[in-house]
């Protein structure tokens, strides 16, 4: 027993008042750590799960959209240069026929006379058919005779200078005056297709080009709207050899705004079928809701749940359209989501059981350090200060806080040698928060934070270039993920070592790596960019025995806002590919 004294009265406490005052304090100290123990432990898993969750769901959703936009660039850039294909084809086959016309005049100019001659040279055209059996060629001289005229012969020796097209324009008197000024040309006119069926009237594109030994014009021609189509069906079959995934069962497909299957990669027998009023097992109408999210969104990702090949359950798929406005199509693609589903749910059945797990164990261990804190106590009461330094120690060894300790601070040497150690693993910690770890280059979240940075700093000043390597997954499949990675540690190092001072370099993700130029021009960057394009492509990578090439997408703030920056230069990169790879495209 021992005695306090307070304001000179004598309070005595013996020693199990003391035992039971400490085990109290002990008790529920324990017992407040355990549940923060717990609290914190379940923050922690289920926080886990809705990342893993979202990552996984995220993951998902940027492959789908980036199938479907590769698609989309690719439509788009063949409709833009529909009128510039058409009228190089043109150019090119009344080129043909003017040397065949003039090979034939030079061969017999000599010996037969002109009519002879003019029979062999429309003999020679008459026949000639191209553009999918649409275009062939006529001759006319300069007064306005039609000396060839293969759809409609009976028109040949007639004179047509007064010929109007549907709009009332002077089709010859304007292909005429054309070769009189320059001789040679493009013509457009507007007349009624025979091919439609229609009454409509379609923009007709003509090449036209003088014929000098006999005064004749001659030339070819052929409607927009039939090159489109030819391009459309260039478009479809491309997206009819799209296959991917496991066992190649994913696919893209095309569907029109009536809800008629264009194109599926997997499934040719769905194309040319209306499915617009088809339902999913729920009842929903899965085409008309793609088709209203295209046009009144823009597109975005849908869900719906079919049946399984063996038809005794069902599956849950994600799905992800967007329009081809031009053409009024819906393209998309989409994935299976159920195997994600089920591990979500694997995930909280383990938190539950986790849950349990945790509060037994948090009471055998209360029921344990009780008896033990019972025992020390009665026996060792000169151990409490020592308890009382662990828990201490424990809670130091909790902190969190990724900042360095200031060393010289500390009074004692024991916390210095701690503290040398939590900054040491600080350190670490950081650096595995900012770097990549197989490149050693920045990582996709610091590097995109970077790019926030400088943007914030020089708003119409920076340049950035996204890069991709090609074909990097053959170079996975053909010498295995270890020399894919060392390769991808070549690609880092010759990008960084191409860059100017102060610039930043990032690896977004597989084989892609993004450069932020600060302070830079679009034509800088675009130097930049080309001089990383050639150093790589002459790299000699042994380990694959021969070189590897990018391709790369570049924009600049000047031209673009933040928001859209980044999806310009991923624009750009699509359409690199898409021209062929081992280029950069601004």
């Amino acid at each position: 027993m021992f005695k306090i004294r307070d304001k000179g009265k004598n309070k005595s406490y013996n020693t199990s008042s003391m035992n039971r005052i400490i085990l109290m304090m002990v008790t529920g100290a324990i017992l407040i750590q355990g549940i923060m123990w717990l609290g914190d432990s379940i923050y922690l898993f289920t926080t886990k799960i809705e990342e893993k969750k979202q990552i996984q769901t995220n993951y998902i959703k940027a492959e789908l959209k980036e199938r479907v936009a590769s698609v989309i660039d690719y439509s788009e850039y063949r409709s833009q240069e529909t009128e510039t294909f058409l009228r190089e084809t043109l150019h090119s086959r009344t080129y043909e026929a003017y040397e065949l016309m003039q090979s034939i005049y030079e061969n017999n100019k000599a010996s037969k006379s002109k009519a002879e001659i003019t029979k062999m040279i429309k003999d020679a055209l008459r026949g000639i058919r191209f553009n999918g059996n649409r275009g062939y060629y006529f001759i006319d001289s300069l007064e306005g005779d039609v000396v060839l005229y293969p759809v409609y012969p009976e028109s040949e020796g007639q004179n047509l200078i007064d010929l109007r097209d549907d709009d009332g324009n002077y089709a010859m008197r304007e292909e005429i005056e054309l070769i009189q000024l320059k001789g040679e040309g493009y013509i457009e006119g507007f007349w009624k297709n025979p091919n439609t069926g229609d009454d409509r009237t379609y923009k007709k594109v003509t090449f036209v080009k003088k014929f000098e030994p006999y005064n004749w014009y001659f030339g070819c021609g052929d409607y927009l709207d039939e090159i489109t189509k030819d391009i459309q069906k260039e478009v479809l079959a491309y997206v009819d050899s799209i296959q991917y995934g496991e066992d190649n069962g994913q696919y893209v497909f095309v569907h029109d705004y009536n809800g008629v299957e264009l194109a599926n990669g997997v499934y040719p027998e769905l194309v040319g079928n209306n499915y617009y009023e088809l339902e999913d097992i729920k009842g929903s109408k899965v085409y008309q809701e793609q088709i209203s999210l295209c046009m009144e969104s823009g597109g975005g990702y849908l869900t719906h749940y079919w049946p399984t090949t063996k038809g005794d359950d069902y599956y849950k798929k994600l799905t992800y359209v967007a329009p081809l406005s031009d053409w009024n199509w819906v393209i998309g693609t989409g994935m299976d989501v159920s195997d994600l589903d089920e591990l979500i749910s694997n995930s909280e059945r383990e938190l539950e059981q986790f849950i349990w797990l945790r509060l037994i164990a948090i009471l055998a261990v209360l029921s344990v350090l009780v008896a033990v804190s019972l025992f020390y106590i009665k026996v060792f009461m000169g151990k409490i200060k020592k308890n009382f330094s662990v828990f201490r120690d424990y809670m130091i060894s909790a902190n969190r806080n990724l900042t360095k300790i200031d060393v010289d601070t500390l009074d004692y040497k024991d916390f210095s040698e701690l503290a040398e150690v939590t900054n040491s693993m600080t350190e670490r910690i950081n650096h595995l928060l900012h770097y990549d770890e197989l490149t050693g280059i920045l990582n996709r979240r610091y590097i995109m934070e970077t790019f926030d940075d400088v943007l914030s700093t020089s708003p119409k000043k920076t340049g950035i270039i996204v890069l991709d390597i090609d074909y990097f997954k053959r170079v996975n499949d053909q010498f295995g993920h270890d020399i894919g990675d060392q390769t991808l540690i070549i690609i880092a190092k010759t990008i960084k070592d191409n860059l100017p001072d102060q610039t930043f370099v990032g690896r977004f993700g597989g084989e892609e790596f993004i450069v932020v130029l600060p302070e830079t021009s679009l034509e800088e960057t675009i130097t930049v960019a080309e001089k990383i394009r050639r150093n790589i492509e002459m790299l000699n990578i042994e380990a694959i025995n021969g070189n590897i090439t990018v391709s790369g997408g570049v924009a600049h703030s000047s031209y673009f806002e933040k928001e859209e920056l980044f999806k310009q230069a991923d624009k750009k990169l699509y359409i690199a590919k898409a021209l062929g790879r081992n280029r950069i495209e601004s």
